[in-house]
């Protein structure tokens, strides 16, 4: 049975400080199919449910996606020391959203895995709000063959775990610790399990794309 406290009001954190080595410049100026994806992932976390959602860029992806145009999220913040690790990247996006004080569940994505859909966040955010505990849950979408895959929603008690982190202690060690607190949604859609490392990846998702 669902628990009587209201549900958290979701929040997105966009982690986009990576330096993209292996792919050959910052994922923060990533296109695919000649689409920036960066403002994509935004808009679909936000029609998915997100009523804010911050960017964590570096100085390196700040200067690679100068002349773009707008991320369209609502705080754009710089992650000072991006080589600390990607879980300081996160707790950079927390504080700008204030995320460890207010009430709020806290959606973490990636920027190189952009073919995220409003209806997975969605799909997410319900089966997180209809659980018992939902401050102590966390949930994603998981592949019929159990998957993990992005985004990875966390209760108010994850967040609190996330902020006493090392800035290098990665997001799997929060995951084995609180097992029986993890809610895996199976989807069908391939699309938060395509993640962008390296260019032979990106060609072939955007050969994907065009069928």
């Amino acid at each position: 049975m669902a628990s009587s406290t209201p549900p958290r009001d979701a929040v997105a954190v966009v982690l986009a400080a990576g330096r993209g080595s292996r792919l050959g410049f910052p994922k923060a100026a990533l296109e695919v199919g000649g689409e920036w994806a960066l403002p994509r992932i935004v808009d679909a976390l936000r029609e998915g449910g997100a009523h804010k959602v911050a960017v964590v860029l570096s100085k390196e992806s700040k200067q690679a996606i100068e002349g773009k145009g707008g991320t369209a999220a609502d705080v754009v913040v710089l992650n000072q020391n991006p080589e600390a690790g990607r879980t300081g990247t996160l707790q950079v996006g927390l504080e700008a959203l204030n995320a460890t004080e207010e009430e709020y569940s806290v959606l973490v994505h990636p920027c190189d895995v952009p073919l995220i859909s409003q209806n997975i966040v969605k799909a997410i955010i319900k089966s997180f709000q209809e659980s018992p505990m939902p401050e102590e849950a966390m949930a994603r979408p998981v592949t019929p063959g159990g998957r993990g895959g992005h985004p990875l929603l966390l209760g108010q008690s994850r967040i609190q775990d996330v902020a006493r982190f090392s800035p290098d202690q990665p997001l799997r060690d929060l995951l084995a610790l609180h097992t029986e607190r993890l809610i895996d949604v199976p989807v069908e859609d391939l699309g938060p399990f395509m993640n962008i490392n390296h260019p032979e990846q990106l060609e072939m998702i955007e050969s994907f794309l065009s069928g």
